[in-house]
């Protein structure tokens, strides 16, 4: 049940989706398309810990975020409940 209410969260769907979309990101691609910053540190910090994210520290110090494949089976599902809310718009 965790995970439901994570995803249920503000802006954790945004963030799964989007990087479903883009691939990896870093936290500045990601918090700039979603207007709240902290809205995006508490997102990615909850996807991590029921395991929908992967977090990478580069050589540079940088870090950049990734779905894993249960996060990517999860924003699968999530893109096909975007499309039936939209054919009943």
């Amino acid at each position: 049940m965790r995970l439901l209410k994570v995803i249920a969260k503000t802006g954790c769907d945004d963030v799964l989706l989007t990087l479903s979309e883009h691939g990896e990101l870093n936290f500045g691609d990601i918090a700039k398309l979603m207007e709240y910053r902290p809205t995006a540190t508490r997102a990615l910090k909850e996807l991590r810990d029921v395991g929908l994210l992967e977090r990478r520290l580069l050589e540079d110090r940088s870090v950049k975020y990734k779905l894993t494949e249960k996060g990517k089976a999860i924003s699968k599902i999530l893109k096909e409940i975007k499309e039936i809310e939209a054919a009943f718009e």
